[in-house]
């Protein structure tokens, strides 16, 4: 950048100033001094002892911007940082080539995001303010206290490029994909837990890590789908001291040891109970659930499956349809932040996006810490104008200041 260049950037709007501001994104990169040390973290790893023209940050700088626009490729993201004046303005330029930079993918080690990650995730857990709906009195007062020791977990499959259907392989030989599972705290949607797992298959597997240490718990609520399933573990949780919420299968054997009444209606949850009834699961006749027939607003039928004996039908149905909360932060990761378009056809650059992308999303809370309710898509809206209109006035009065001279 010339002198010229700065001295016009000054001349933007105050409101748009910020944005397009080197000094104001370092700032918010730093995130309140969680990623102040990414140079040291990087050289920690030896990250840039072979980066010869590609430093860590000037990459990292890169990968974030890639997440704020409509670059897709390798080749994308080398030609931005060659000619897009929010790439050079703010230090993602590289003297590299586009090969060079998909080795950069491939080669660079993948430690330093894996650290970063875990420093903003750590962050913030410990924000006062994080939750991704509003617990308004009229439709979640009724669970607000209960959200408190609510974990929340699903997965989302990741689809990846052909090429990596060897490394990642998918219920089909030509397509490659992975499954993000991801835990997030009820109250604050915080993520609480991160793992990368094969597509392909049920998430039984993973139903224990996601818990984690049942007998280091008490009186927590799990919240999850029907994807995990295993009657075992339904009775740890349940002689744990803990509870859950899910979705049972219709094929699912129970007996029934008492028809509970149905609620009066309208219920805070929009649900409409069509059966509430204390069960036995299969052949295990000493641990009682809870199974309620329900339809939900849409008009779907489905079964819940609770251990929580002692809460009202609505509250179950608001815990169940409270869970989709995740679906939110899995929509915003893939169509906001680019996950459902991975660029790189290497592992390592697909992990790097991905981690990217879950340091990006935790910036963004961090940055927006001020308020109580976190809507992603607002933010990031109002991120995306603002820098197209930084980068709009800015062209302008470049365009301008060149037009003017002899």
């Amino acid at each position: 950048m010339t002198d010229k260049k700065q001295i016009e950037r000054q001349n933007i709007k105050a409101p748009y100033r910020d944005l397009v501001n080197p000094k104001q994104l370092q700032t918010f990169l730093d995130g309140n001094g969680s990623l102040a040390n990414r140079d040291a973290v990087a050289e920690q790893f030896d990250y840039d002892w072979h980066a010869r023209k590609l430093r860590f940050d000037t990459h990292f700088i890169g990968h974030v911007l890639m997440q704020a626009t409509a670059y897709e490729s390798a080749r994308d993201h080398q030609w931005a940082a060659q000619n897009d004046v929010l790439f050079v303005a703010n230090g993602a330029a590289v003297e590299i080539s586009v090969s060079g930079l998909a080795q950069a993918n491939k080669t660079r080690p993948i430690e330093p995001y894996f650290v970063m990650m875990q420093q903003v995730m750590t962050e913030v857990s410990q924000l006062p303010y994080r939750r991704l709906r509003e617990l308004d009195k009229t439709t979640w007062h009724g669970i607000t206290d209960l959200l408190k020791r609510t974990d929340i977990f699903d997965a989302s499959i990741l689809p990846l490029p052909p090429k990596l259907a060897d490394w990642a392989p998918a219920q089909k030989a030509e397509q490659a994909a992975l499954k993000l599972q991801l835990k997030i705290g009820g109250e604050q949607g915080e993520l609480k837990q991160i793992m990368l797992t094969q597509a392909s298959g049920n998430d039984n597997a993973y139903f224990d890590p996601l818990l984690g240490d049942l007998d280091a718990q008490t009186g927590m609520i799990f919240a999850f789908d029907g994807g995990y399933l295993d009657f075992d573990t339904y009775q740890q949780i349940v002689q744990s001291d803990n509870h859950f919420v899910t979705q049972l299968a219709d094929h699912i054997t129970v007996t029934v040891v008492e028809t509970l009444p149905r609620p009066d209606e309208p219920l805070d949850s929009g649900y409409t109970v069509l059966a509430d009834e204390l069960v036995y699961l299969g052949d295990d006749h000493e641990t009682v659930y809870r199974r309620l027939r329900v339809q939900l607003t849409n008009g779907e039928e489905v079964v819940l499956l609770t251990s929580l004996l002692d809460l009202t039908a609505d509250q179950i149905c608001l815990l169940y349809r409270y869970r989709w909360t995740i679906e939110i932060v899995f929509r915003w990761l893939k169509q906001l932040l680019s996950l459902d378009h991975i660029m790189s056809h290497d592992p390592n650059g697909v992990l790097r996006q991905i981690l990217t992308a879950l340091i990006v999303w935790a910036l963004l809370v961090i940055a927006n810490q001020d308020t109580e309710k976190l809507s992603p898509k607002q933010l990031w809206r109002q991120l995306q104008a603002d820098l197209h209109q930084a980068i709009l006035e800015f062209g302008v009065r470049i365009g301008l200041a060149l037009s003017t001279r002899p």
